[in-house]
């Protein structure tokens, strides 16, 4: 019977342990839908951050601070916008959070995301997750690039087969670089009431860079900050696209976001916000021009050498297979020659 007593304390130790376990807090993180479904540019996704209390539901209210950091450079092909690649996306560091955070948000290019979440609780207890959310290339533009590279091969394969010449063959290839300049502009609207007055300041959009977009509510007599309700989202104009949105999220009277508008193309930032005791709500909306900003010469070369390399790697094909006298199945013909001609 004594062999039994050692199997018996290391049950009670493991029991143990889940249960202390379970006391611990924890920070979740749900993307809605999973990420293998989402493509760049195309499709939302919600983000939702929790700390739970394991099985005793949220915990409130808390302070969250949140960052999104987009996908490092690298790969044999860029993205659509190299700028953006390794720089912080979103960051939001907001106080009195009831236990969940949630957000909408279209990611814009492929590649694994860097989201990194602390939240602190009213205990002083701090919590930090990190985790990568990995984003797939757009199906379609994957087949079109195949598609390019392989019409490229097969141009130089054919002008390979008829140019070869002792010689050599020269070959020439030029690129249109365009170096759009849009100009900062703002258009500012507002719905405002005599009970709340809404103040939204955006600093200057560009390419690469977060803007701090800042939400003020402001009572009309006093001047002073106003508790409230905030839904702030961004409209990225030109497809009529929402790309961000964080709705109803409670305030102190201020709201700070530091967002990178990713697509140098007109925006529309719109903030509502109600307030506890205060009949009607307000909302205030600003357009602006995001700025861009001339990619580097590396990263405005790598892509014309692979369309090079596939042309030449094509012009070598082509100029060996004529070497070798290969004959292509459209150009063979059969000649007869007669018995007397050929003696």
């Amino acid at each position: 019977m004594f062999w039994l007593l050692p199997a018996f304390l290391a049950l009670t130790g493991l029991a143990q342990t889940g249960a202390a376990g379970a006391d611990n807090a924890g920070i979740r993180v749900q993307v809605s839908p999973d990420t293998t479904l989402l493509r760049p540019l195309k499709d939302p996704a919600t983000v939702t951050v929790k700390l739970d209390e394991s099985g005793r539901g949220p915990v409130a209210p808390v302070d969250f601070s949140v960052r999104l950091t987009a996908p490092p450079s690298g790969g044999l092909v860029s993205t659509d916008f190299p700028l953006i690649e390794g720089t912080r996306l979103i960051e939001m560091n907001l106080a009195g959070v009831p236990g969940t955070l949630s957000w909408e948000y279209v990611f814009p290019i492929r590649g694994e995301y860097r989201l990194d979440v602390s939240a602190t609780d009213r205990q002083g207890r701090r919590f930090e997750r990190s985790l990568t959310l990995h984003i797939r290339e757009n199906r379609a533009k994957t087949a079109f690039l195949a598609g390019f590279v392989a019409a490229l091969f097969l141009l130089g394969f054919v002008a390979g087969r008829i140019f070869s010449a002792p010689a050599g063959v020269a070959a020439a290839l030029v690129l249109v670089l365009f170096y759009p300049g849009l100009n900062r502009s703002h258009g500012a609207e507002s719905n405002q009431t005599a009970e709340l007055k809404g103040e939204l300041t955006i600093t200057r959009p560009q390419v690469g860079v977060p803007s701090i977009i800042r939400w003020r509510g402001i009572d009309p007599e006093t001047g002073k900050s106003v508790p409230a309700t905030v839904t702030l989202t961004v409209m990225q104009l030109e497809k009529g696209r929402e790309i961000f949105a964080l709705k109803r999220l409670p305030t102190g009277g201020t709201l700070n976001v530091a967002f990178q508008f990713t697509d140098a193309s007109p925006h529309r930032v719109t903030a509502s916000a109600t307030a506890e005791n205060r009949q009607h709500s307000t909302e205030v909306a600003e357009t602006v021009e995001v700025e861009s900003v001339t990619p580097a010469l590396g990263i405005r070369a790598w892509p014309v050498l692979l369309f090079m390399f596939a042309v030449l790697a094509g012009l070598a094909a082509g100029r060996i297979s004529k070497r070798r006298r290969i004959p292509l199945r459209w150009t063979a013909r059969q000649v007869k020659m007669d018995s007397k001609e050929a003696s």
